[in-house]
């Protein structure tokens, strides 16, 4: 997608459309407006590469999804929530995690590519490296450092994604190569960029949990289609309900069958991507799983992952 407005009403909607709502501030100074944007998909990812011809501030809702914006020319300062602002210039790039608005004001000849990565992929593919479903929130550090190996080797990977809005490739055409890409991209976030679970990523320990609450996760990870209740869980592992609600919202920070969806949700997740259309549906994997509302199942899916269970079960079809 390429395309160039200078109607302020239009260039939020286009923003909105690729990213989240917003709101764009153009008091300051009376040159034109001359939006310009490259945009495209890479398997779960929004791709895009963003200029206003004019100073701006933008404004946006409370981030649902990450979103990583790398300077390319020009300066820009952003401030994410409550916290200060960060001035950042070409080759810098900063990373806004979600459950906040962002602030941001531009230089006349600012350009960014901005990347939105949802919510349920990233933590999906950090559940992989740890093993174990996400104990906590992820939230990254504000600023990203492409100076450290890991870092100069994620900007690699962003330069990848600047070349694809210039000449598309097949990564935005083809489904597979579109999720390798993504992989890339999503893995070297992880092991690249400080963040709230990095020393459990690099350390491969499992954090510390009380015995019985320990045995309530290996029970749910072991067993996610049987049906569960908080009740029977509890029984299972002779505690009761409250010390166990107690126990997981302590080592865990949610609720036991809020561990149990996410569980499911995993599984589900890994094994649509292994199916073959031609030997199981969405339906057989969900209620394999013990899931029976499939109206919310899609819904939580598509929340989780950005795209229905049947748009995952059709990469092999």
């Amino acid at each position: 997608m390429r395309t160039a407005t200078d109607d302020r009403d239009e260039a939020e909607r286009i923003v909105r459309d690729l990213y989240l709502p917003n709101r764009l501030d153009l008091s300051k100074g009376s040159a034109p407006l001359g939006m310009e944007v490259t945009g495209v998909r890479v398997g779960a990812l929004t791709v895009g590469r963003l200029r206003y011809g004019r100073r701006v501030r933008l404004q946006t809702a409370d981030a649902e999804n990450f979103h990583v914006n790398l300077s390319l020319r020009g300066r820009a300062s952003s401030r994410s929530g409550g916290g200060e602002p960060v001035t950042t210039g070409a080759g810098q790039a900063l990373i806004f995690s979600p459950e906040a608005p962002a602030e941001m004001s531009w230089s006349a000849d600012c350009e960014q590519l901005c990347l939105m990565i949802p919510r349920g992929r990233l933590e999906a593919e950090l559940e992989q490296l740890l093993g174990r479903s996400l104990r906590g929130r992820l939230a990254f550090d504000f600023t990203a450092d492409l100076h450290s190996p890991d870092g100069r080797r994620w900007r690699t990977v962003l330069n990848l994604l600047v070349d694809e809005l210039d000449h598309t490739t097949a990564a935005g055409l083809d489904p597979r190569l579109g999720r390798h890409v993504e992989a890339l991209v999503t893995a070297g976030l992880l092991l690249g960029q400080s963040h709230s679970h990095r020393t459990a990523v690099l350390s491969d320990r499992v954090g510390r949990l009380g015995t019985a609450i320990r045995q309530a996760v290996e029970l749910l990870e072991e067993r996610p289609s049987e049906p569960w209740t908080t009740v029977r869980l509890a029984t299972e592992v002779h505690l009761s309900v409250r010390a166990l609600q107690e126990g997981f919202r302590r080592d865990l920070a949610t609720p036991p069958m809020t561990y149990l969806r996410r569980v499911r949700l995993r599984r589900a997740h890994q094994a649509l991507l292994a199916a073959d259309r031609d030997e199981t549906t969405v339906g057989a994997v969900a209620v394999g799983l013990g899931i029976m509302h499939l109206g919310r199942f899609a819904a939580a899916y598509r929340s989780a992952f950005g795209e229905a269970p049947s748009d995952t079960l059709d990469r092999h079809a």
